[in-house]
């Protein structure tokens, strides 16, 4: 019997690595259950592996996470390639870019190698990484890590409203647009009757802020609060948004959110904890309406989005997506993915 596809995953994690991170537990669940092998590295954090790496590893496909994290040139992944016997390349791209966020030289770098490139943005963010070397350009969505998504509940009773999202800025100007309707949004909220605002991020500085939260504890702060808000940055990108919505939901809290285009796949709503609004103004009317609701109803709502994202929306099934097309590994066919596949490629 033939030996399952080896799948090489070059990681962009920094030290400490946690066995969670990045897609480790999502390529551990498909190795355990016979549908692929795989093989990691994270040159940011054991950069001396690369050099060794290609003796005597012949794998059937490179999958390649965000490469910023590593200083790659174009002539160490033509090397590395080359060496590996030339496998397809697959590079997910998890962040949005453009404007004042210019593309780096190490994505670019792997663009160029890459036989399909997967972006959490269509649109101008596609245009974009199809210019800079991508031959193909295809959707997938910012879905929530599996050790998000399989925490268990937390004792206590949540309150509040936490906002998390960080403000980019020079001398207290947002040099990001979008950042500017994220702080509208903060400063309404801040009015409100009832709310017990927390804002986490940098570049804060009103008494409501919280400073900063690593990766791993936003769970953990959207699991305090009873109401989670986010204001996104590239609005006018199709089919983004902060992975910080998926992690909300798994958090069981309503989520009120802004509005992106080309997110009618996620059919969710109101009853399923999630409100996705057109304006700050709109988003803090939102919020008003829910601080009356009463926790019982807040959290009910916000444990059937929970609930949803646990069964369609995870890293698990991105990567599914993902590998698909180049392995034989099912695509999923459930929930909103049939209309995330058909979103077609750039």
């Amino acid at each position: 019997m033939a030996s399952p596809p080896l799948v090489l995953h070059v990681s962009n994690e920094c030290p400490p690595v946690s066995p969670d991170s990045g897609f480790l537990r999502a390529f551990r669940e498909l190795s355990a259950g016979g549908v692929l092998r795989h093989q990691w590295i994270a040159p940011a954090a054991a950069p001396e592996r690369i050099s060794g790496l290609a003796a005597g590893v012949r794998p059937d496909l490179v999958f390649v996470q965000s490469p910023q994290r590593h200083r790659w040139a174009e002539r160490d992944v033509a090397g590395l390639l080359r060496a590996l016997g030339s496998p397809p390349v697959v590079v997910w791209e998890g962040d949005a870019w453009g404007g004042r966020k210019r593309l780096r030289a190490q994505n670019v770098a792997w663009f160029r190698r890459a036989d399909t490139v997967y972006s959490v943005a269509l649109g101008a963010q596609a245009e974009l990484l199809r210019r800079a070397g991508g031959r193909a350009v295809r959707y997938v969505p910012n879905v929530a890590p599996l050790c998000f998504a399989e925490a268990p509940e937390e004792p206590g009773l949540p309150r509040g409203v936490a906002l998390v999202g960080s403000r980019l800025t020079y001398c207290g100007i947002e040099l990001i647009a979008d950042d500017r309707e994220r702080t509208r949004l903060a400063s309404k909220l801040a009015r409100l009757p009832g709310c017990e605002l927390s804002v986490y991020g940098r570049g804060w500085r009103s008494s409501h802020a919280r400073g900063p939260v690593p990766y791993d504890d936003q769970l953990g702060v959207m699991r305090r609060a009873l109401i989670t808000v986010g204001w996104d940055r590239f609005r006018g990108y199709p089919g983004y948004y902060s992975d910080r919505l998926p992690i909300a939901l798994c958090a069981g809290r309503v989520h009120v959110a802004s509005r992106q285009p080309d997110l009618d796949w996620l059919a969710r709503g109101p009853k399923d904890g999630l409100h996705l609004m057109d304006s700050p103004r709109e988003a803090a009317e939102r919020v008003r309406d829910l601080i009356t609701a009463g926790p019982e109803r807040l959290l009910a709502d916000g444990a059937r989005g929970r609930a949803w994202v646990r069964t369609h929306l995870t890293e698990l099934h991105a990567l599914r997506h993902m590998l698909a097309d180049h392995l034989p590994v099912p695509a999923p066919r459930s929930g909103p993915w049939p209309a995330i596949a058909a979103l077609g490629t750039v």
